[in-house]
């Protein structure tokens, strides 16, 4: 079945299951998106936010959100937010294909850059995916460039 990655308005179907799946492989970022969600602190539907979701048939296989990055309040650059894909659904282009759904919104919102902090097993992927490591950046751990010159 093809892989579909669409930009939502609401946590999709399927979203408790992709929470659970993350949890019990000891990652709290969904339980932190849910918690934000229903709290109203962050649904992804202020200026340059955006959520999208992965769908393999009916199934969700991933999700990941776009902010404004907190951590540099006098930039305008983009945060990748609460990305994970379902471990057996991993190394199958879900997550390549929710980061560059979000850096093209982001670059439609006229981010000339996105920052993400991600865990030490997770550089190799978002290196894969045109990042950059952050040195000295406050708060990050990569860099993507979503403008030349």
């Amino acid at each position: 079945m093809p892989l579909r990655v669409e930009r939502i308005v609401a946590l999709p179907d399927g979203f408790e299951d992709l929470a659970a799946d993350a949890t019990a492989a000891g990652h709290r970022m969904l339980e932190v998106l849910r918690e934000d969600w229903h709290a109203g602190t962050l649904r992804f539907d202020g200026w340059g936010e955006a959520l999208f979701a992965a769908h393999v048939g009916q199934a969700l296989v991933g999700v990941c959100g776009l902010t404004r990055d907190p951590y540099l309040p006098k930039d305008r650059v983009g945060r990748v937010r609460r990305l994970y894909v379902r471990r057996a659904a991993r190394r199958a282009g879900a997550g390549r294909a929710l980061v560059e759904a979000l850096a093209a919104q982001a670059l439609g919102c006229g981010y000339p850059r996105l920052r993400v902090r991600a865990p030490v097993s997770a550089f190799a992927f978002y290196e894969a995916c045109g990042f950059l490591r952050a040195v000295g950046e406050p708060a990050a751990t990569h860099s993507r460039p979503l403008v030349t010159g």
